[in-house]
């Protein structure tokens, strides 16, 4: 499965040329992991009320050109399951006329007391499960 969803950049998150500071991939990164989940019916608040957190252990992000204030970015976004325990949402990134980057973001599936690793709940693996096949 292949998630899109699209984020308009702000004015404050761009640098003095009105470029998007390469900082603010990160937090559009995590709003569109968030949707993702939400798509497939997974609430993270609701998850995290559970017990369970899903915070980055790897981040990879690799910039091919910028971005200007205003306009629309596309994220394309997959997820692979690594393991009950880990999983990792690849995404690219695009305006209207090229690709400006790509992402891989791995996360862990923690226990929300002891914050040591733990499998992810069921219905969280299979939902993932059925949109990386």
């Amino acid at each position: 499965m292949v998630h899109k969803y699209d984020l308009r950049v702000r004015y404050s998150d761009t640098d003095k040329m009105q470029r998007l500071h390469h900082a603010a991939y990160v937090e559009y990164l995590e709003v569109v992991r968030i949707e993702f989940l939400r798509c497939l019916g997974i609430s993270y608040d609701a998850l995290e009320q559970s017990g369970y957190l899903l915070p980055v252990s790897k981040l990879r992000l690799n910039y091919r050109q910028g971005a200007r204030y205003d306009e629309v970015l596309t994220f394309e976004t997959r997820v692979v399951l690594d393991s009950r325990v880990r999983l990792t949402f690849r995404s690219e990134i695009r305006t209207t006329n090229a690709e400006i980057a790509t992402a891989e973001v791995e996360l862990a599936c923690i226990d929300g007391v002891h914050h040591r690793p733990c499998k992810m709940p069921d219905e969280l693996f299979e939902a993932l499960q059925n949109a990386s096949s």
